[in-house]
């Protein structure tokens, strides 16, 4: 069987859709996931004790600084917390969530199947491999070939022994600098990507260059640009310079971590997490150059913390704080239903 005969539609858990029915949509999320690989010390090596705390009241506060180094934020498969959650998505206008969740966070098909039929929003899953550091040894020793089974197979037949197809590639995990397995990892996902249409989302890793080294490898591949969703921009790229050049290359942008104000990043210590104001500049930034059309919007929720039954701005937090700060700062609607409707329509539609 060929995802090609989903052409012009939307593969969602419960099935194709008619990109129409995709509505406004966060394009990277985490609607469960398993994230213990990335669990680092505390900045102060005097709070590791910290580490092993359920998140509480009390600890919230040290949680949303050390939100890497929390065993209990970084794991949440839920299903009826993840179905509260996205009902207040659902109040605030929500109708699509691309879920990347894919090999080395957790995927769960069938949890996610049953919170897409209990809250009526559309669920992309995400198919291939995150960054190695997720992954079990060896897992690339079979080279390209086993790589591109896996994912195709996801993509024709469905996840595992069910028959829940992913809709996106990605997101393809790169760290920096990049390692070896990752190449292969991305050289099976971009084969998948031509074979069956489907879009390319792709986790870079955090260097201002990682970004336009991925598009080069992948364009040298045969990948259609356009066709391609480049993620993590606003934790990635600062300067402008660099940010126009990325842009001019034709992929889709991902500004991907609204809410995530912790301008401590302990990821990668050396750089910071921009707040919500700096990636409003950023979209006024490249709609004043004319990618208007490229945009994408969404939360990356990955940690407990995010969520609102622990203290967390939740997966409405774009449509009912980000939406009408931007329109108080006169950004067009016409341009904000393209990042939260048109383009993620556009990117989702199977090629």
């Amino acid at each position: 069987m060929n995802s090609k005969k989903n052409t012009g539609k939307v593969m969602t858990v419960l099935g194709s859709i008619d990109p129409s029915e995709v509505g406004n949509t966060s394009t990277h999320d985490h609607i469960i996931i398993e994230f213990e690989a990335i669990l680092n010390e505390p900045l102060n090596k005097s709070e590791i004790k910290m580490m092993d705390e359920k998140i509480s009241l009390e600890n919230l506060g040290w949680v949303r600084f050390n939100w890497s180094s929390s065993k209990d934020n970084l794991k949440y498969n839920d299903v009826n917390l993840a179905i509260n959650e996205l009902n207040h998505y659902k109040a605030a206008g929500g109708k699509t969530i691309v879920d990347v969740t894919n090999i080395g966070l957790g995927r769960n098909p069938e949890k996610l199947k049953e919170i897409s039929n209990k809250t009526g929003i559309n669920i992309v899953m995400g198919a291939g491999y995150y960054v190695e550091l997720a992954q079990h040894k060896g897992y690339a020793k079979d080279g390209v070939e086993f790589l591109y089974e896996t994912i195709i197979n996801d993509i024709n037949l469905g996840v595992g022994q069910t028959n829940i197809k992913s809709g996106i590639i990605g997101e393809v995990g790169c760290s920096w600098p990049w390692t070896n397995n990752e190449k292969l990892s991305m050289e099976a996902s971009v084969l998948a990507h031509k074979s069956s249409g489907l879009p390319l989302l792709i986790h870079p890793g955090r260097n201002q260059f990682a970004p336009l080294e991925i598009i080069k490898y992948i364009d040298d591949l045969g990948a259609d640009l356009k066709n391609v969703v480049l993620g993590h921009i606003d934790r990635t790229i600062f300067d402008f310079e660099i940010l126009n050049e990325t842009a001019e290359t034709g992929v889709f942008l991902n500004l991907d971590l609204w809410g995530h104000d912790s301008p401590f990043y302990p990821l990668a210590p050396e750089t910071y997490m921009p707040g919500d104001h700096e990636r409003i500049k950023m979209v006024e930034f490249l709609i004043d150059q004319g990618f208007e059309d490229t945009i994408l919007l969404a939360h990356d929720i990955c940690t407990k913390h995010r969520l609102k039954k622990f203290g967390g701005h939740g997966f409405d937090h774009l449509l009912t704080r980000v939406v009408p700060w931007m329109k108080n700062r006169k950004i067009e609607d016409k341009i904000i239903n393209k990042m939260m409707i048109q383009n993620p329509q556009k990117m989702l539609t199977i090629k």
